[in-house]
């Protein structure tokens, strides 16, 4: 991925208006968490939900004053973010959503489909009766929450779905490596992209996943997480193609050439 600049931190004079921001939740230090851990989550809530856009200037003082707390903890969850390379400050007129391009995309997936194709290998071979017990419950989750069109707890049944099988094939390192990476493509706004297909098709492609892992079938498991991934990867490249303003004609040629390239070897 693009190395971003290295973050600078906010001035006093980044409370001038940037682009309008979405109805963002107060926080508050009682909950359990920091406030610059909460901000940190809503911001990606509202880019997960493309409210919050990359290439758009936000202000710290109008983020501030949407979650009704003090510019400090929203510096100090910025500037992570930041450090992460996850946004990108401007001084004196505040901060943006660092942009995706089609290859990032594409090689973030290359990765995931290194680390959770054998994963879900090793579920189908290790995972015991409870922990079978376990997916089923999980994929029967996802299936509730895209019944009732709730995109954002389809997502987080998603998550937890992979975030299981990767739990069960019992490689802690992959576990936080996939999670990073899933965190970086939400907050680049990637994931905006899955949300405009219907809830139930998200749903419907873990099935075969599903299935084969309660089977016990591992090269079935491998084969159905490889063929998911790499669906998950088209879409997103064609997206990020698209929001470069790709000619749609050339969408198709051009997600396959960079998905190739990306996932040869994988």
């Amino acid at each position: 991925m693009t190395t971003a600049p290295r973050a600078v931190a906010p001035s006093p004079d980044e409370g001038r208006p940037g682009a309008a921001l979405p109805a963002l939740p107060s926080v508050a230090a009682t909950t359990g968490s920091s406030l610059a851990v909460q901000v940190m989550a809503a911001v990606r809530r509202a880019i997960t939900a493309g409210e919050m856009e990359p290439g758009r200037l936000y202000s710290v003082q109008q983020l501030a004053s949407a979650m009704d707390v003090s510019r400090s903890p929203v510096r100090e969850g910025l500037l992570r973010l930041g450090e992460a390379g996850l946004i990108r400050f401007h001084r004196n007129r505040g901060f943006e959503i660092v942009e995706v391009s089609p290859t990032d995309v594409a090689e973030i997936l290359a990765v995931r489909t290194a680390l959770e194709v054998p994963a879900a290998r090793r579920a189908a071979r290790l995972a015991g009766p409870e922990e079978l017990d376990r997916v089923r419950a999980q994929w029967q989750t996802m299936h509730d929450a895209a019944r009732t069109g709730d995109l954002e707890a389809t997502a987080r049944a998603d998550e937890g779905l992979h975030r299981l099988l990767l739990l069960l094939a019992g490689n802690s390192q992959a576990l936080e490596l996939v999670e990073r990476l899933r965190t970086t493509t939400a907050f680049l706004g990637v994931v905006a992209a899955a949300s405009r297909r219907p809830v139930d098709e998200l749903a419907r492609e873990h099935d075969a996943l599903v299935r084969a892992v309660l089977a016990r079938d591992e090269k079935a498991a491998a084969r159905a997480m490889r063929e998911h991934l790499a669906s998950t990867a088209r879409r997103l490249v064609a997206q990020a193609l698209l929001a470069r303003r790709t000619p749609a004609e050339r969408v198709e040629e051009l997600t396959a050439q960079v998905w190739d390239a990306a996932s040869a070897g994988y």
